[in-house]
């Protein structure tokens, strides 16, 4: 999907600078920052269509003047002293940004915001409308208050900064610059847009908190595998090798970034509680496992590698496979076709993109559970691939120990006597007559006999 918004985009949209992680984060030898130079992204609106601020028809940034962070008193719109909108160059672009000024923060925050909405509203295939319409047009973007936190909420982002060791505000860390977050919290805004939100009072919403959280970060996931140097480092590192566990170590190292560590995860339900942020890492693990998995079938397809490197490296931590020699054969693969490589991880993102869209746009928020989202996932699948990923997206959910609860009315079997047929032994009635004595008799036909795997405990 992306590959072709990029190449659609390239000549009629506006170009930026951003960092593709945050310029403090180090190379795991310290030998320098990881991502040294903001890269130029190019949003999909023409630069005639975009006012100072940066501002447009979805989104406007105010760069307020001694604000304090919105409460339940105190929400959009903001009415108080204001810097001066950011304006365009005089060829229409934004590229020419000092990325030591303010006005690069600020721009920073309206470019990835519109971005990251640009790719995902590709990949849904049309535009998202705001959970706010009912009272607001455009998202309000605040990039730099002074605040050592952040927040989205109805109608708005507003960005502070990171905390120091001791807990104080670090100017040297804007939150408005850090991809990853500005996605994260934007991702919750797609969600609650598109799936909405519970609503009965009965409804806990464990899953649906995990959900959401989960959701926050493949929105990021997805959007940051958009920048060629996020994918060009995270493949040299990895050497294709995503999912034993030196891939897991190897990936944890490349920097201190939090989306990178949540992807790569092993944890299945029974090591988690109810705290959403906790709860949502084996279902974010289940569907970027899916990603990698789809990932190295093309690799397999393509005679990239072997069908078995793939099984052989598809067994996570407790396996007794030699992982040092596993990665020495992807090491062997991935030499001298590292553009094949690149090709099919992305080709395994778009795919994933669009069928996380499919997903969100069919799932009901009203007592959510993750095995709903694993059927919703199935039936994307098979609009989009007739299923062909079926299996893939079962064996990854089922490691997780993603399925129904124990106690869930779907695993409860109901037998001929309890749906009220005769089962050879008569059954009272009222009058003391059989319930059917007087119906006619129907003519015998085979009954299904029942069928399926172990349902993985824990979930």
């Amino acid at each position: 999907m992306s590959l072709e918004l990029d190449r659609r985009i390239a000549e009629s949209g506006t170009r930026f600078r951003i960092f593709p992680q945050p310029r403090f984060l180090q190379k795991a030898d310290g030998s320098g920052p990881l991502f040294p130079e903001p890269e130029q992204v190019v949003i999909a609106i023409d630069p005639t269509a975009i006012q100072p601020g940066p501002a447009d028809d979805r989104m406007f940034v105010v760069d307020a003047v001694g604000k304090l962070p919105y409460n339940r008193m105190f929400r959009p719109p903001y009415q108080g002293e204001s810097r001066p909108p950011v304006k365009a160059g005089e060829d229409g672009h934004f590229d020419h940004l000092d990325p030591a000024s303010r006005a690069f923060s600020a721009a920073t925050m309206y470019a990835t915001v519109r971005r990251v909405l640009d790719i995902w509203e590709d990949y849904f295939g049309r535009t998202i409308h705001w959970h706010f319409e009912s009272d607001f047009a455009r998202m309000e973007l605040i990039p730099l208050i002074e605040w050592n936190n952040a927040q989205s909420g109805y109608g708005f982002l507003e960005f502070g900064y990171g905390r120091s060791a001791n807990g104080t505000i670090d100017h040297e860390r804007p939150y408005c610059e850090n991809f990853d977050v500005l996605a994260h919290e934007l991702g919750h805004s797609i969600v609650f847009a598109e799936v909405g939100i519970p609503a009965s009072d009965a409804d806990e919403g464990v899953d649906y908190g995990g959900m959401q959280e989960s959701s926050g970060d493949l929105v990021a996931i997805i959007a940051s595998l958009h920048f060629h140097s996020v994918v060009d480092h995270l493949l040299e590192s990895t050497k294709g090798n995503l999912l034993t566990i030196n891939g897991l170590d190897r990936v944890g190292e490349l920097s201190d970034s939090r989306q990178i560590r949540i992807a790569f995860n092993a944890l299945r339900m029974s090591e988690v509680g109810e705290r959403p942020h906790e709860r949502s890492l084996p279902l974010t693990g289940a569907i970027f496992d899916t990603m990698v998995e789809v990932f190295q079938h093309d690799l397999v397809a393509k005679k990239l590698i072997t069908d078995d490197l793939r099984i052989r490296s598809t067994n996570l931590p407790g396996t007794a496979h030699d992982l040092t020699q596993i990665q020495d054969d992807f090491a062997a693969a991935y030499t001298g076709n590292e553009a094949a490589f690149k090709e099919s991880l992305l080709l395994a993102r778009d795919y994933m993109g669009r069928l996380l869209a499919l997903t969100w746009e069919k799932l009901s928020p009203d007592f959510l559970t993750y095995h709903r989202v694993l059927r919703t996932m199935l039936r994307a699948d098979r609009e989009l691939t007739g299923g062909v990923n079926a299996a893939t997206i079962r064996a990854c959910f089922a490691w997780r120990e993603i399925g129904p609860l124990p106690t869930s009315l779907l695993m409860r079997p109901h037998t001929l006597a309890s749906c009220g047929f005769e089962t050879g032994e008569p059954s009272p009635a009222a009058d003391g007559a059989s319930r059917y004595a007087s119906l006619p008799i129907p003519t015998p036909r085979p009954v299904p006999r029942p069928h399926g795997s172990a349902v993985p405990a824990g979930q």
